[in-house]
């Protein structure tokens, strides 16, 4: 009768417990995406209302929407695109970092650096390419090639992300 007492109860809080965070994911889901953006040095976005951010994760890139599954997930270089709504979009370069989803519709990414894609010198990026490759050919060891693959990396990532402020 004692276990049978203590699963009831277990069971109880658990249905309270989902029934809480789906609550308030409905209701994060009517007001939109609660998303914080920031660097070690910054904060670029504090917490914010917003319709969509999508990322760039090292398994693929995904969309987070209000009611998106609690996730954790590694990002690549590339590009966060925040939706505050469907015709106000900001596209920023990242060189790296995380993105957590978590179940009360609150995301947030933490990235190494992160400039607004409008930023990026278009020169100065096809300058890094040119000296990158380069330094990949002419590695004398492995982590030399592999310090300029993740530099080229960097960069090819850049120059993609100049492709979407045009």
């Amino acid at each position: 009768l004692c276990r049978h007492r203590q699963r009831m109860i277990r069971a109880t809080r658990f249905l309270r417990r989902a029934l809480r965070a789906d609550a308030s994911a409905s209701a994060a889901s009517a007001d939109g995406l609660k998303f914080r953006f920031n660097t070690p040095t910054s904060s670029i976005i504090g917490e914010d209302t917003v319709k969509m951010v999508l990322v760039p994760a090292v398994s693929g890139d995904f969309g987070i929407l209000a009611g998106h599954v609690p996730t954790i997930a590694q990002l690549k270089p590339g590009v966060v695109s925040v939706y505050k709504t469907d015709t106000d979009i900001t596209h920023y370069f990242v060189s790296g970092g995380f993105a957590v989803v978590r179940d009360d519709a609150v995301a947030s990414v933490t990235a190494a650096e992160a400039v607004e894609v409008s930023e990026l010198d278009s020169a100065a990026v096809q300058a890094g390419i040119s000296k990158y490759q380069g330094d990949v050919a002419s590695a004398k060891d492995g982590e030399e090639k592999t310090n300029a693959e993740i530099a080229l990396e960097v960069h090819e990532a850049m120059a993609y992300a100049l492709t979407l402020s045009k």
